[in-house]
């Protein structure tokens, strides 16, 4: 362990905090994590995790309900960062720009410091393709752009309704020229005058993770925005996936402290120590099909897996963050005009 990540599992140590409470993932997920990190962190300090957790939807809850009465059973909560509003910020420790977590910034990918929480998964709703409709040595998709250029690029397409749609008015935005750094405010008139022109090449709104598989192993479509993990997954089935980085919207999962904390001292610690492990990253993210903010895992990863990671860091600059005081202010009004839309 380095110096400072001693220094902070000492002051929990001095403090008599014994163990720490995590909200984290369940079923395989959860126990991915607690092989790769919370046994190793429990053996390295002494200090036991316990683990609960559930979906992000009900832990929020859940966490709501607890601070409401004064007594917050947990001391680190995992979330995706779309959940970073004022209303679940207020609930969590501000870390500012991590000082206190050295090996978040001496780690981590840019932007890994979160300021309510350092970032854990990684990943994007990348463009994915079927290169046995696009092979190699042809002309590929590579651009939200390409997406939309149905006479270059023929075939059915699918694109997500899972309740974040803002991730297809990105997609629509670059594809009709706006330039990465002047997407936000989105402009949603523009974007939905887009997204008009594609629907009827949409045959697949896809509405979970393993629909947006399937429709790939049945070939019902040719290319398709989907969760880079699910991409990765159906690559290593064995289906020639090409898979582009370029404008794929953030989708994250961070790790935060509580506000109310038991155990804030082990929570801090707990949070620096995954970043010390880039060896434990790389194999969690094969076993997962996923990534992590610990951009050290890199060196560790297969040849094969080197140049498509997210970490590597030309494809970390094209991805697309969610500015989170838009989506705050916006939610609500693009979620029942994208509702109308879509049935229409």
């Amino acid at each position: 362990m380095a110096a400072p990540l001693d220094e902070l599992v000492e002051r929990a140590h001095q403090a008599g905090e014994r163990q720490v409470v995590v909200a984290g993932g369940t079923g395989a997920y959860g126990d991915l994590v607690r092989k790769h990190f919370y046994l190793p962190f429990t053996e390295a300090t002494g200090i036991e995790v316990v683990a609960t957790g559930g979906g992000y939807g009900e832990k929020l809850a859940k966490l709501k309900a607890m601070a409401s009465v004064g007594r917050v059973e947990w001391d680190v909560i995992t979330l995706s960062i779309d959940a970073l509003a004022p209303d679940v910020t207020g609930l969590l420790r501000d870390l500012g720009d991590c000082a206190s977590l050295p090996d978040v910034a001496g780690q981590g990918v840019d932007g890994s410091c979160l300021r309510e929480g350092v970032l854990f998964d990684i990943g994007g709703g990348v463009l994915a393709f079927d290169k046995r409709s696009f092979p190699e040595g042809q002309a590929q998709p590579a651009s939200w752009a390409d997406f939309w250029d149905v006479k270059a690029f023929p075939g059915p397409r699918a694109l997500p309704n899972i309740g974040n749609p803002w991730w297809a008015l990105i997609a629509a935005l670059e594809a009709d020229g706006v330039s990465r750094d002047a997407l936000f405010p989105l402009d949603i008139d523009r974007a939905f005058h887009k997204l008009d022109e594609i629907k009827p090449h949409v045959t697949v709104w896809w509405k979970s993770g393993d629909q947006s598989q399937q429709i790939f192993r049945t070939r019902e479509v040719v290319m398709a925005m989907l969760f880079s993990g699910r991409a990765f997954r159906l690559r290593g089935e064995g289906i020639p996936m090409g898979i582009s980085w370029n404008g794929a919207p953030l989708d994250a999962a961070f790790w935060a402290v509580t506000k109310a904390a038991q155990h804030p001292n082990a929570a801090l610690a707990l949070l620096d120590f995954i970043y010390t492990r880039p060896k434990a990253h790389a194999e969690f993210a094969a076993e997962s099909f996923g990534s992590t903010a610990q951009r050290g895992a890199l060196d560790f990863l297969p040849a094969g897996a080197k140049a498509s990671s997210v970490l590597q860091p030309a494809n970390w600059s094209n991805i697309v963050r969610v500015d989170r005081e838009w989506l705050a202010a916006n939610r609500e009004k693009v979620l029942q005009r994208w509702s109308t839309w879509i049935a229409s």
